[in-house]
């Protein structure tokens, strides 16, 4: 960003982080967003913070991308459940 950035990378930024910290980093990728104009692509596992973020939501699978939507939509997509729970996640 210090190079006047338009499309900023976060690879997974929850790792590791407290609650309290997570929702500082929320809040100013937010505000970024809105009052900078930042474009954020969010690598990122952990889908509380993804909710908050990301709209649409694109889920990658080896490589491709597998589905795009709603976070509601990816949630309850048995392909995705499949994929990253495998079969006895029900």
């Amino acid at each position: 960003m210090m190079v006047d950035a338009r499309v900023v990378l976060l690879d997974e930024i929850a790792a590791g982080v407290n609650r309290t910290l997570l929702q500082d980093l929320i809040r100013n990728i937010q505000r970024l967003n809105k009052e900078m104009g930042y474009t954020f692509l969010v690598i990122e596992h952990d889908m509380d913070m993804i909710a908050q973020l990301c709209d649409p939501v694109i889920v990658l699978a080896q490589g491709s991308v597998m589905m795009k939507g709603t976070i509601e939509e990816i949630q309850q997509n048995e392909e995705v459940i499949e994929a990253y729970f495998g079969n006895d996640a029900h």
